[in-house]
């Protein structure tokens, strides 16, 4: 008589959550550093753009380019900071359902080691019965 674990079914809904809270962690993680990789390719870019002004419309072109660089590294900035958060907010729910399995499993894992010493008890149980008939039909 194998009885089953009664909360294997919230056990099954902790585990998919924990998996989706990692995949949003990865996700996360994953546009961070995308939006780092973007911000440390604007900088070389703007950091490699010649100075040359050879007429007031070069010059007011480069002045425009330039604003529009520092303009574009600040909104970079931004959404990095917002990532980051958005990081440390999927680590933290990552954390919180894995610890949510963690438990049931737990309880999973001593409830199947309770049904295994039950069914050793009883079979044990069963031995010592027929042990003992076969005892008491030698002894006749």
């Amino acid at each position: 008589m194998k009885r089953s674990f009664s909360l294997a079914g919230l056990l099954r809904v902790r585990e998919i959550q924990e998996r989706a809270a990692a995949q949003r962690l990865s996700r996360a993680v994953l546009d961070a550093r995308h939006t780092e990789a973007r911000d440390r390719s604007l900088r070389a870019h703007l950091s490699g753009v010649g100075s040359e002004a050879v007429d007031v419309r070069s010059l007011a072109a480069l002045a425009a380019a330039r604003v529009a660089g520092r303009s574009l590294l600040a909104d970079l900035t931004t959404l990095s900071e917002l990532q980051e958060q958005m990081v440390d907010q999927a680590r933290s729910e990552h954390a919180e359902a894995r610890r949510a399995m963690r438990g049931l499993d737990r309880l999973a894992q001593a409830h199947a080691v309770q049904v295994r010493a039950a069914e050793l008890h009883a079979e044990q149980s069963e031995l010592d019965e027929i042990g003992s008939r076969t005892s008491a039909e030698g002894q006749q």
